[in-house]
C-alpha cells in the first residue's frame, strides 16, 4: 500500500552518492587535472557506446503541454530553439560503469568552461570506496548517440571545497574546462555560451532546467510505488528534457529532517542523468538563451509528487569559475 507521507521529502541524488574532496587550494577550491589521453577517451566512447548508455530502448514521451512555462518534464522537441551550450556529460564510474550527467557552456574568455554538479565526478567503486569517474567526454547538442557539435574531452575540474552530503547539498556546482575537439575549435566557440550569475535572488522567476534524464524520478517514498505511478514518462537519456514553472518561491527541497527549504525547487519528474543540468531565468525561447542560476542537484518527493531541486551558485561557486576562467587562458 502507498504511503502517503504529508511534506515530507526523501531527498535521493540524481547520479549517484556525493562528496569527495582530496586536495584543495589553498584559496579554498578543489582541483583536479584529468591527465587521461584525450585519444584514449575519445576511443573508448564508441559511437555504439553513446546510443547505449542508459538506454531502455524505445521510451515513451509524453503529449507536450501547451503552456512550456509549465512543465513537470517534457521531451525538449519543437519547444524551442536549442539552449545554448547544453549537452550530455559522459564518464566512467570507479566501478566501470559507463553513466553520465548533464552539463552546459557559461560565458568565459577561453569559451571553454564548463558548469555541472559535483557529485556527478566521483561515485562508489566496487569496494565501496569514493572514488574519482574517468573518461570524460562532453556532446553539446546530443541527440540519440550523436554529438553534432563536435566531441570534448574534460582537462580538469574545479568545485568549492566544502563538504557536502546527499541529505543536504548546499553547493553542488563545479566547474569543467574542456579541451578542443579534433578541429582544433573551441566549444563555446561551437556550442555557444549561456550567461551566469552567482547573486540571483532564490525566488526569481520564472524558471526552467534543462537535462538528459535516464529514468524518472517516481522514486523516494516508502514503500516505493510501482515503476511510473505517477503517469512519469521513461527517459532514455537520448533525449533532452525540461522542466519549467512561472512559480517564484522556494519549494519541496528541505534539509533532511526539517521544514527548512535550501534550495529551489518545482515540479518535475526528471531523475538520474539530469544531475548538473542548468536551472536558469531569463531563458529566451526563440534564441535558446538565458542565465544560469544553478544546477540540478536531487530529486525529492513530497506530497506524492516529484520535484526537482536545483543548488544555488553564490560566492563559493562565483570564485571557482572566476578561477577556472583566468587560469584556462594559460592551459
Amino acid at each position: 500500500m502507498l504511503v502517503k507521507l504529508q511534506q515530507i521529502s526523501r531527498a535521493v541524488s540524481l547520479a549517484g552518492i556525493c562528496c569527495y574532496a582530496p586536495g584543495v587550494l589553498a584559496a579554498g577550491l578543489l582541483e583536479r587535472i584529468y591527465d587521461e589521453p584525450p585519444e584514449a577517451v575519445l576511443a573508448y566512447w564508441t559511437d555504439e557506446k553513446l546510443l547505449t548508455v542508459n538506454d531502455k530502448g524505445d521510451a515513451p514521451l509524453k503529449p507536450p503541454v501547451p503552456d512550456p512555462l509549465n512543465s513537470d518534464g517534457d521531451a525538449w522537441e519543437g519547444t524551442g530553439a536549442w539552449p545554448a551550450g547544453v549537452g550530455r556529460l559522459f564518464f566512467v564510474r570507479p566501478d566501470g560503469q559507463d553513466s553520465s550527467c548533464t552539463a552546459t557552456v557559461v560565458e568565459s574568455a577561453s569559451k571553454d568552461v564548463l558548469v555541472t554538479a559535483r557529485h556527478c565526478m566521483h561515485a562508489l567503486n566496487a569496494q565501496g570506496v569514493q572514488g574519482w569517474n574517468s573518461h570524460l567526454l562532453f556532446l553539446p547538442a546530443f541527440r540519440d548517440g550523436t554529438g553534432p557539435q563536435g566531441r570534448y574531452t574534460i582537462r580538469r575540474l574545479v568545485a568549492p571545497a566544502v563538504p557536502t552530503n546527499a541529505l543536504e547539498p548546499l553547493r553542488d556546482g563545479a566547474f569543467l574546462q574542456a579541451r578542443a575537439n579534433s578541429d582544433g575549435a573551441r566549444v563555446g566557440d561551437v556550442a555557444g555560451q549561456q550567461a551566469i550569475r552567482f547573486d540571483a535572488s532564490p525566488t526569481a522567476g520564472p524558471r526552467i532546467s534543462f537535462g538528459y534524464p535516464v529514468w524518472s524520478n517516481s522514486y523516494g517514498i516508502l514503500p516505493p510505488p510501482p515503476p511510473y505511478e505517477f503517469g512519469n514518462p521513461e527517459y532514455s537519456g537520448q533525449r533532452l528534457a525540461y522542466c519549467s514553472t512561472q512559480r517564484t518561491v522556494l519549494n519541496g527541497c528541505k534539509a533532511f529532517g526539517t521544514d527548512v527549504d535550501i534550495q529551489w525547487g518545482m515540479p518535475c519528474v526528471q531523475g538520474p542523468g539530469s544531475s548538473g543540468g542548468p536551472a536558469m531565468i531569463d531563458f529566451d525561447f526563440d534564441s535558446g538563451h538565458g542565465t544560469v542560476v544553478g544546477t540540478i542537484d536531487m530529486g525529492v518527493v513530497v506530497d506524492e509528487r516529484a520535484n526537482l531541486c536545483a543548488s544555488t551558485l553564490d560566492d563559493a561557486g562565483r570564485e571557482a569559475f572566476e578561477y577556472i576562467s583566468r587560469t584556462s587562458l594559460a592551459h
